[in-house]
């Protein structure tokens, strides 16, 4: 793993090789300080807030990040009592798990806890609770796009704000046990350098089965509708005019023929958007045209097909907002997104 080696030595960290498995000691504050200045593959995208509880003189821990589609695993090995603070914004959804071995250990031959009790899960937006930590644990990070985009999709309309994940999850249920199990299998497996979860043809799948075993195990307003459970549905004016959008998402619709083809009033149309959605009809137009353009881009061949194409098929006329708007959506800039998976389609 020559590029892990070369940013560790960068920063002025030690690696550890255990079973060809590269783990970066952290051996000071300053040491810490430096890595999240680097914040490059393949470190992790984002580090919390981390301090010692105690002697400022004796913090260190002992990590590896690994990365497959949109999730990162941090696997750490906190040697003291720290305080990790998560701040208000992430670029992910977080689940932090204990892991079940001696805290020196540093191989593959481990499992997650999923023993009765409970685990932190973190939302995007909002204020983390400053929590304790010491010994072994692993911090599941899924990009925030990929989880909003996997629940789009099942429920076959746009989400409009972050999904609303409880704070925790009980390991006492067999859903999040068999999801916990999912997790050690997936990590095991990403830290083991010939395994076949780095053929794309295996590892993508598995990784969009975290993401959609997520959904359908932690508590959420939305678990109802993904397990087909009767739930309220909204007015007739809303539901006729979400079942378009989603059907003609590239016409060049307007608020105005919306509500037209909904057979209600452009007034009527925009209240009922706010109330039940949060957000007004084009808003949501334009979330569903992002998601398409998106999917296109990853599944399209780079050498047939431009950004600008894309844009244009989903209505987006200004190539430098969707570039941004994109951006800000997806953290990364539509013509990396083209060429991202181009190696799926050659493997």
């Amino acid at each position: 793993m020559p590029k892990r080696i070369a940013i560790a030595d960068r920063i002025g960290c030690t690696t550890v090789t255990v079973d060809n498995n590269a783990w970066v000691c952290v051996r000071s504050l300053d040491d810490f300080a430096e890595l999240r200045k680097h914040q490059l593959e393949p470190l992790p995208c984002w580090w919390p807030e981390i301090g010692p509880l105690g002697d400022t003189s004796s913090f260190s821990f002992t990590h590896r990040t690994g990365r497959l589609g949109p999730i990162t695993v941090l696997d750490v090995d906190f040697h003291d009592d720290v305080w990790v603070d998560g701040g208000e914004h992430r670029p992910h959804y977080h689940v932090t798990l204990p892991v079940a071995t001696p805290s020196a250990a540093m191989d593959n031959s481990f499992s997650v806890v999923a023993e009765p009790g409970s685990v932190a899960v973190y939302r995007p937006e909002g204020k983390a609770a400053v929590s304790r930590y010491v010994g072994r644990l692993l911090a599941v990070m899924i990009d925030r796009h990929a989880v909003e985009d996997a629940l789009a999709c099942a429920l076959g309309r746009s989400i409009t704000s972050q999904i609303d994940f409880r704070p925790t999850m009980t390991t006492t249920t067999q859903a999040i046990r068999s999801w916990i199990s999912m997790v050690s299998l997936f990590t095991e497996q990403l830290f083991r350098p010939r395994s076949v979860l780095h053929q794309p043809m295996v590892g993508m799948p598995f990784a969009e089965s975290l993401v959609r075993g997520l959904l359908l195990a932690a508590d959420h307003s939305h678990r109802a509708a993904l397990e087909g459970e009767v739930i309220e549905i909204p007015s007739r004016a809303i539901r006729e005019a979400i079942e378009i959008i989603e059907a003609e998402a590239d016409r060049p619709w307007t608020v105005s023929a919306l509500a037209e083809r909904s057979h209600v009033s452009v007034r009527s149309l925009q209240q009922a958007f706010q109330r039940h959605l949060g957000t007004s009809p084009m808003a949501y137009l334009r979330e569903v045209r992002l998601r398409r353009a998106h999917h296109d881009l990853l599944e399209s061949d780079p050498s047939t097909v431009t950004v600008g194409s894309v844009a244009y098929r989903w209505g987006f006329s200004n190539l430098g907002r969707f570039a941004a708007a994109h951006t800000a959506r997806y953290q990364e800039p539509p013509l990396k997104t083209l060429h991202r998976n181009s190696f799926r389609r050659s493997a």
